[in-house]
């Protein structure tokens, strides 16, 4: 390549983008060398393969300087998904800076996202580098997270996110008459006979948000038909059609308000309060000592402007819920309206549309305020693009979408599980609707404690560490006194290493059994095994699915040390072993144990101790994160755990369901 010269035209030249051909891969590889570090650049297999994958975009930018010269001077690398588009690389060599060939690059890729209708573009970028984070904020992204040793130990990066707002949906308030609200919002309002007209527009393909403030909310009224039609028209609305159905029979209110009864007892339980009155307006309770539960009670009942009466007995009853009207509101609260107007224009309170035809639809349970899920942000993604691929419609839904259930073909369980809280009641109710599930409720209850597995264990001849069970006022010191330490003692039901203990003597013994007797009848006691690490083999359909060695954290016996005050060795490293690499006898056990509990999705953890599987756990709702145990599968991980779902679905169809 020629480089510029003091013979060419001085004038700036005209920069042109296109698609890279294979030729290309000579001047992305000179781009790598100059332009980034070695252990960034990637590698030549890997620039080939940019070129003729269909899920990437390789994008040149070429100078003409008008004088019959043209040269590369950058390139941009895209990953292409179905809701987004990813700027994997974006290099210009050193001699062409300044001239825009980086801005020309980017406003190609912004453009060829918004081309394939993505909602947005994501990047990485040098999170020490804030000339390069301030270039990209001009062009509409934002920081969304930090995501640590990202290129290497000790170098860090920003993740980016640009939303292509010119594919958002348009937010339109339908009222009963005209009204005039443009004090309070820019959003367009029109009248529910407008919209519910064919030759208005609103009926054609263009895609629009819903804020409904009819004021009549019965069923068949016109503030129901503008609810329904939104919906055959793939609009989000709120409220839905449903809603109309549902806030009008106390038995479903009630119901649906015993969803958070926890919360509210946390939230109220020094407030001295027997009865509360709460006004919300579009998620913003009008008092701000409610800030908190109007969101709530917004998420659970999906109402635009309404009030509740809550009242103390056993627990908190649901004693009146009204819809308020946009003249009630108007005349009372107008700085309030204007305000949540505001904020829920940012935060866009809505769910997914469909917006092709999908065989099954598929709920993924998930917590956003969990510390420490099964599945982090990324691997959630990466579950959802595979169930789409295969044919599902995709909704993360939570806790509070309980009474949606019937909706869905299947449930997917991403929520850590257990019998004491909602994971255990939703999966059952899940099954009683007819849904495939993962976790399914059998399994939860079975895997969930820690003394029936090892009666089952033991029952069945499979290794495990030597166990003992106490009872509550039941043991003597003289029997501690003869055991050999150290032990591990367990509560019934713990994960992630909480509520598991190690003793190193009988007096240690004798106290940890009294502390955990407060919240337990039973404890049990396991020989200790110590290891460098734990197997964690994944099993599906009772097939081996991935295996990974769990290191245990730094100077501990466990994988997990949360009373570390290092955030780093909170937990152990981790290695991802091909499945034939995974000792016979190892695999043997977990596929063993696997088959006692079910056919479902377990992580099997095992201990090699002198070239002999000892079973220590097993979990119904295993890690699948990114990075680990995706790591050699990639993908096709999720894929053959989407396929699982989508097979046992047709298969259901066929067959008799029975009630546990």
């Amino acid at each position: 390549m020629n480089h510029r010269n003091p013979e060419r035209s001085a004038a700036s030249p005209i920069i042109t983008v296109r698609s890279a051909v294979s030729e290309d891969r000579h001047f992305m590889i000179k781009s790598e060398i100059e332009c980034f570090a070695e252990h960034r650049r990637s590698t030549t297999r890997s620039i080939l393969h940019s070129i003729k994958s269909s899920n990437q975009q390789v994008l040149i930018a070429e100078l003409d300087w008008g004088n019959g010269t043209t040269e590369s001077a950058g390139v941009a690398v895209a990953f292409i998904y179905k809701r987004s588009l990813r700027l994997y690389s974006l290099a210009v060599l050193p001699q062409f800076r300044r001239l825009s060939v980086g801005e020309t690059l980017l406003q190609a890729t912004i453009s060829l996202s918004m081309g394939l209708g993505n909602k947005r573009v994501t990047l990485e970028a040098d999170a020490t580098n804030h000339s390069l984070i301030q270039w990209y904020q001009k062009f509409g992204f934002e920081i969304s997270k930090i995501l640590p040793d990202y290129y290497q130990k000790g170098e860090s990066a920003y993740r980016m996110i640009r939303r292509n707002t010119e594919h958002s949906d348009r937010l339109i308030i339908v009222t009963d008459g005209i009204v005039n609200l443009s004090s309070l919002t820019d959003c367009g309002v029109v009248t529910a006979t407008d919209y519910l007209a064919s030759n208005t527009g609103f009926s054609g393909p263009n895609s629009y948000h819903v804020i409904n403030f009819c004021d009549t909310h019965s069923v068949h009224s016109i503030g129901y038909y503008v609810s329904l039609m939104a919906s055959a028209r793939n609009h989000r609305v709120i409220p839905s059609a449903m809603t109309f159905n549902d806030f009008t029979d106390p038995v479903v209110t009630q119901s649906v308000l015993d969803e958070i009864q926890n919360y509210l007892h946390q939230k109220l339980k020094n407030s001295g309060l027997n009865r509360i009155e709460i006004t919300i307006l579009l998620g913003k309770a009008i008092s701000n000592k409610y800030f908190d539960i109007g969101k709530r009670l917004f998420s659970l009942f999906n109402l635009p402007l309404f009030a509740v009466v809550l009242e103390k007995e056993e627990k908190w009853i649901l004693r009146k819920i009204e819809t308020l009207t946009l003249e009630q509101v108007l005349r009372n609260h107008p700085e309030i309206l204007k305000n949540s107007l505001i904020e829920y224009q940012r935060k866009r309170y809505h769910r997914k549309r469909k917006i092709r035809k999908y065989k099954y639809d598929l709920a993924i349970l998930v917590n956003h305020d969990e510390e420490h899920p099964p599945s982090c942000p990324i691997a959630l993604e990466k579950f959802a693009n595979a169930a789409e691929k295969i044919g599902f419609f995709v909704e993360f839904i939570t806790k509070t979408d309980k009474h949606r259930i019937c909706e869905f073909d299947a449930l997917f369980i991403r929520e850590t599980t257990s019998l004491g809280n909602h994971t255990y009641s939703l999966s059952r109710h899940a099954y009683t609707e007819g849904l495939v599930i993962i976790d399914d409720p059998w399994s939860i209850l079975l895997c969930s404690n820690k003394i029936y597995l090892h009666e089952r264990l033991t029952h069945s001849g499979i290794l495990q560490p030597k166990g003992h069970l106490f009872s509550k006022n039941l043991y003597k010191q003289e029997e501690l006194d003869s055991l050999t330490y150290p032990l591990v003692l367990k509560l019934p039901e713990s994960a992630f290493s909480l509520g598991v203990f190690r003793v190193e003597n009988s007096s240690e013994m004798a106290f940890k059994l009294n502390e955990m007797f407060k919240v337990s009848d039973l404890v049990l006691a396991q020989e200790f095994l110590a290891s460098d690490y734990d197997w964690r083999i994944g099993v599906l359909d009772n097939h081996p699915l991935f295996a990974c060695k769990y290191y245990m954290a730094n100077q501990h016996w466990q994988i997990y040390n949360w009373k570390s005050e290092i955030e780093e060795d909170y937990s152990g490293q981790h290695e991802t072993v091909p499945i034939q690499q995974v000792p016979h006898y190892v695999l043997k056990a977990a596929l063993k144990v696997a088959a006692l509990i079910g056919n479902g999705l377990y992580g099997i953890d095992i201990k090699d101790i002198n070239k002999k599987a000892y079973v220590i756990e097993i979990n119904d709702n295993p890690n699948v994160d990114n990075g680990v145990e995706d790591a050699l599968l990639g993908d096709e991980l999720y894929e053959r755990i989407m396929h699982s779902i989508y097979n046992r679905i047709e298969t259901e169809r066929f067959q008799t369901r029975y009630l546990l």
